[in-house]
């Protein structure tokens, strides 16, 4: 509670000082202009109450131990178009009046200077500097609607990322063997099962031969599961569907989340287990761990991986399902360099960012080293190198806003090297 409570007060004063600088120069605009002193009244109200309305929405729904799913939709939609943009609008701000600062110290330094500048500048400078204050605060509005249009139609603009694998020594028999990933669906945060159901569609189009999902079923709730039952229910493989478990599956009843995900779907989740398919001589070992994060240590890699049936003559993949991509620098990098692939999900690339070619940023990345898509690193052995796949996730939690940061449904093509 001691956390949650810090995090609330840090947000709001974080919010409280982007809105209220924002507001000083939108104050030092309006004023002047009578057609918008209207304006200042509402934003001052907003000012005082957007920054409380988060912890208090927060504490509310920890104290009555329900989230009305409309309610929780609309308060973050609107708390997302309300601050989000002004993060940009506030940095270009902060540009504008650096460089005002910088001006005036100039100014200082070289009276003089500055005297004989002024007094050479065209009559119509003035104007041109109101043309600009104007031009700039309608340039504003641009992320505002960009929001709204990560809020309204980005959030299920699912995105197929086809990723083929160079494997080193990978044994013939799993060459072109393709992977089917989901991550992260949060039915709780879901209206309507559409969205999973063309998701998965679009999956079962590309016929995959293993499919798996790595956590996060739920929000906090195993009641949450019929909402995305039925799209889970059209899952089919050669090799299965598996899963793991992700952190939300421990602020549910986990073993009431696991219970109705095995009793209604073709879904089997390795939890601390493992499974290995014999395929033409060669094997996968499919293992798949509990989640271990930044406040969770439930993993028991040792657990999962006893009593594996390991080929001595090395004709085998290793193939390891676990939700929280820290793991990998906990456990997988430092002590495991057998694990060939780890698929996980968890960050969903922070839902707000930027993808462009090798322009390549999220909110995730504050946080997390490796944050969505493909990592590759050296390793000792047996293959001389491990590889790491992060997902962005279907889902949301928080704002129901992707912005930047597409849904993502990933087909993995193994690759004889």
């Amino acid at each position: 509670m001691g956390r949650f409570v810090l995090f609330s007060v840090a947000l709001a004063l974080l919010t409280l000082t982007i809105d209220g600088y924002v507001y000083l120069n939108w104050r030092r605009f309006a004023q002047v202009r009578p057609a918008l002193r209207w304006t200042l009244t509402v934003y001052r109200i907003l000012l005082v109450l957007m920054p409380l309305a988060l912890p208090v929405y927060f504490l509310l729904f920890r104290w009555w131990e329900v989230e009305p799913k409309l309610a929780r939709a609309l308060f973050f939609g609107f708390w997302a178009v309300y601050y989000v943009p002004k993060v940009p609008i506030a940095l270009a701000l902060a540009v504008k009046d650096g460089i005002r600062v910088f001006r005036y110290v100039f100014q200082r330094l070289r009276p003089q200077a500055a005297s004989t500048a002024l007094s050479t500048q065209p009559s119509h400078s003035m104007s041109r500097a109101a043309f600009l204050q104007k031009l700039g605060w309608a340039a504003a509005a641009l992320p505002f609607v960009a929001v709204a249009h990560g809020v309204l139609r980005t959030l299920y603009d699912f995105v197929l990322y086809r990723v083929t694998l160079p494997i080193p020594n990978l044994p013939p028999a799993l060459d072109g063997l393709t992977i089917g990933q989901l991550s992260d669906l949060h039915a709780g945060s879901l209206f309507s099962p559409q969205p999973v159901l063309e998701a998965i569609t679009l999956l079962l189009a590309q016929k995959p031969d293993l499919i798996v999902l790595t956590g996060d079923y739920v929000n906090h709730d195993a009641d949450e599961l019929p909402i995305i039952i039925p799209a889970l229910q059209q899952l089919r493989a050669e090799l299965g569907v598996w899963g793991c478990l992700g952190n939300h599956e421990h602020y549910a009843h986990t073993p009431d989340v696991v219970g109705r995900l095995h009793a209604q779907t073709p879904l089997r989740l390795l939890i601390n287990a493992h499974h290995t398919f014999y395929i033409d001589g060669a094997r996968l070992h499919l293992i798949g761990t509990d989640n271990t994060g930044f406040r969770q240590r439930f993993a028991d890699l040792p657990k999962a991986l006893h009593g594996l049936d390991t080929d001595p003559n090395g004709d085998e993949f290793r193939l390891l399902l676990a939700h929280d991509p820290t793991f990998w620098d906990l456990e997988v990098r430092p002590r495991y360099p057998d694990i060939d692939l780890m698929l996980c999900g968890h960050t969903h690339g922070g839902q707000i960012g930027i993808e462009l070619g090798p322009l390549r940023w999220g909110l995730a990345s504050l946080v997390y080293p490796r944050w969505a898509g493909l990592y590759t690193e050296p390793a000792v052995a047996p293959r001389g190198r491990q590889h790491l796949y992060v997902n962005r996730g279907l889902g949301t939690v928080g704002p129901p806003l992707r912005l930047g940061i597409r849904p993502e449904i990933t087909l993995i093509t193994l690759r004889r090297a």
